[in-house]
């Protein structure tokens, strides 16, 4: 489900930051700006009255030119009717001017984990990515200037807090897609004996309200999971982050996000379904394809009639605009050989292109147990524990597709 890819975004690119030892070198001198930023910080994750999670940050200088950050963070959901825990821990590695020279990144959840670590290499971050009992590398190009949740605050710092207004332009990764996102962030002076600033941040469907201090201080910090408020608050005297309870949530976030619908007479038999869709901007879909039209907000969707068979793979040789429906990524490794031996068992001497895709169909809905999971999902990952919701079913098919030679395009939504 889209929704919980952006739990684990956010998991990943927001939260802010366990306070151990982590003593800074004397014989390092600091960049000016970093002279009065706090060694140390930690914050409590509230919703409501309940407290769903924790993070810690801290951060040192390890040389001449070496800043080192990290922060770790835990949150406690109520997803598919059950508690969750998804735990992060990141490390990164900057210059003076924040830039990403390398980076190790940890989360697990109650089904999965995933590490991943990236190391720059001239204009580009070398990315190693560890799922399954094995690791893949991809080369992203950088674009400065590119953040991640545990440089964000010394960014600001580098650049200079405004005396009245600062717009800025900026890059995070995002891991389940490993690529660089755009985000704007706006900042805000608000006068008062102490003053402070606001600064929002903005990316794909995600907004971060934050409030820091002159020297760096998180102040409060404010986003949304699925439709729930939550905030980060500094922890008071005497709280100990290592000791501190999590509630998570009340609310079962996938029924708070789900969009109701009245039960549908005869589905298997149903030919056409119209619906009317309110409260979204509806330009930002694509919803004219082969078999739905879109007329005002009603959406018509057609039951498509599927062929008996299509044409031979062999068909495809030579032509280009397939290829990009072809080829494999981090979590659809299509030429790793399990995938490729698996892909041959399944369509076996079967040659017509419809057919092989039926066949993987059948193989991924019969073999995956239907359990919803919070994971950045991998096609590997997948066929080893055969389990999985909408994600794992789609990274599986289309993995095992393209290894077969099916065009395959994966869709969300």
């Amino acid at each position: 489900m889209k929704m919980l890819k952006s739990l684990t975004f956010v998991a990943f690119a927001l939260l802010i930051l366990s306070p151990n030892s982590f003593s800074q070198e004397a014989s390092v001198s600091l960049p000016a700006y970093l002279k009065q930023f706090p060694k140390e910080s930690a914050h409590k994750l509230v919703s409501g009255k309940q407290v769903v999670g924790k993070t810690s940050f801290r951060w040192k200088a390890d040389s001449v030119n070496r800043l080192r950050f990290i922060e770790e963070s835990e949150i406690k959901l109520t997803l598919f009717k059950k508690s969750q825990s998804i735990t992060t821990k990141l490390d990164v590695v900057t210059n003076e001017k924040i830039e990403i020279q390398s980076f190790d990144f940890t989360m697990k959840t109650n089904e999965a984990a995933i590490d991943m670590k990236g190391e720059r290499i001239g204009n580009n971050l070398r990315l190693k990515v560890g799922q399954a009992g094995k690791t893949q590398t991809k080369d992203v190009t950088i674009q400065e200037p590119t953040v991640m949740s545990a440089t964000l605050r010394p960014y600001l710092l580098m650049r200079g807090l405004p005396e009245q207004k600062s717009k800025w332009d900026a890059f995070v990764l995002e891991p389940s897609a490993l690529t660089t996102v755009p985000l704007v962030i706006d900042v805000t002076k608000v006068k008062g004996a102490k003053p402070t600033w606001d600064v929002l941040v903005r990316y794909l469907d995600h907004k971060l309200v934050s409030i820091v201090d002159s020297v760096g201080n998180l102040m409060s910090e404010k986003s949304d999971f699925a439709g729930l408020p939550v905030e980060a608050v500094p922890l008071s005297t005497g709280e100990d982050i290592q000791k501190l309870k999590l509630d998570g949530t009340k609310e079962d976030l996938v029924e708070k996000a789900k969009v109701s619908f009245p039960k549908i007479p005869n589905p298997r038999t149903i030919k056409k379904l119209s619906v009317k869709i309110d409260g979204i901007d509806l330009s930002r879909f694509e919803l004219k394809r082969h078999r739905q039209t879109i007329q005002g907000n009603v959406l018509s969707i057609e039951v498509e009639k599927t062929p008996v068979k299509s044409m031979a793979v062999q068909s495809l040789v030579g032509r280009k605009e397939f290829d990009k429906y072809l080829q494999g990524d981090t979590a659809t490794p299509v030429y790793d050989p399990v995938i490729q031996k698996q892909a041959r068992e399944i369509v076996g001497a079967e040659n017509d292109l419809w057919k092989r895709a039926e066949l993987i169909q059948k193989f991924v809905f019969t073999t995956l147990q239907k359990i919803p999971t919070i994971s950045v999902p991998n096609a590997l990952e997948v066929l080893a524990t055969k389990r999985g919701d909408c994600n794992e079913h789609a990274v599986l098919f289309t993995a095992l597709a393209r290894a077969a030679g099916v065009p395959t395009r994966t869709v969300v939504g």
